[in-house]
Formats: structure tokens, C-alpha cells, sequence
């Protein structure tokens, strides 16, 4: 691999690790699948693991939170998305409309998006808006792609 400036190196970088943090969840949904139509030994014994791996692995994740990926989109919250598009998974045009599309909860306008920095409630609140300004400050996407998001975002009904 050839790397010709600093900046190439941490566009690999973000996506190697897009793609590291990705392959985890990607393995822990298809394990779930997998295990709700096989035994956990069956499925244990086709990875090459043992059942009790198996058995910690599906109990951590649902402590983490590991959730399904909602119809319609290619992950399962704005940043997930993001990095996504960051891995090379979705294209740019997918994760503008997914991420424009997604349904953030109430509150989560352009206004909530500008004070959302200033109100460290809406850092917390899993798949807000501000999941899509952590993938901009972590360079998984640009501003231009933020600004039509937060554009586009106005115009999608809020959830209540």
C-alpha cells in the first residue's frame, strides 16, 4: 500500500476503522440470525467457536445495545450510516437520503440541531442529530453533506 500524503493516510485510516467497527456488528447481527433459526452449537460449530462463545457474545451485545437495523436503511442510527458510507458500504447520494430520512426524535430541527452543542441532553438521546454531527467532526462525512442533511431534516415529520 502506497501512502503519497498525510492526508490519504487518514482517509485510509477513518475507513479502516469504519470498516473494523462495522465487521463487529455486521458478525453479531448474523450470529443473532443465524441462532434464531439454528441451535447455538450448530452455529458455534460453523464458526469454528464454541457454544459458550457464542452464548457471551449475543449476551454482551445485547448489553451494548446492538440493535436490528431498521427497513430502509443500511444501518441501525445516523452514525452507523455514516460510517457506512465512510467504509465504502453505501454511496454518498444513499447515505444523504438515509441520513435525511431517518427519523430523529422530536425536537431534532435545524433550531434543536444548532443548540444542540450548548444542551448536553441531545448528545445523549441515541440517534438524534447530533449522531450526524459526530461523523462530520470525525471526518465521516463532509459539511456540504451535513448541511443538506440538516436541510433535509427540517422537512421530515418528527416522531412522537
Amino acid at each position: 500500500m502506497t501512502i503519497t500524503s498525510p492526508e490519504n493516510a487518514i482517509a485510509n485510516a477513518r475507513r479502516a476503522r469504519a470498516r473494523r467497527e462495522l465487521g463487529g456488528l455486521d458478525y453479531i447481527r448474523n450470529v443473532r440470525a443465524a441462532v434464531e433459526t439454528a441451535d447455538q452449537r450448530v452455529v458455534a460449530r460453523a464458526l469454528g467457536v464454541s457454544q459458550p462463545a457464542i452464548s457471551r457474545l449475543l449476551s454482551q451485545a445485547d448489553a451494548r445495545g446492538v440493535k436490528p437495523v431498521p427497513e430502509g436503511f443500511s444501518g441501525a442510527s445516523p452514525y452507523e450510516i455514516a460510517e457506512r458510507y465512510a467504509a465504502g458500504d453505501i454511496d454518498r447520494d444513499a447515505m444523504i437520503r438515509e441520513l435525511s430520512a431517518w427519523p430523529y426524535p422530536k425536537n431534532e430541527g435545524a433550531a434543536a440541531a444548532a443548540a444542540e452543542w450548548a444542551s448536553t441532553p441531545y448528545l445523549d438521546t441515541p440517534g438524534s442529530f447530533a449522531e450526524v454531527g459526530r461523523a462530520f467532526d470525525e471526518g465521516l462525512i463532509d459539511g456540504d453533506a451535513y448541511d443538506q442533511i440538516l436541510d433535509a431534516s427540517d422537512e421530515v415529520p418528527e416522531v412522537y
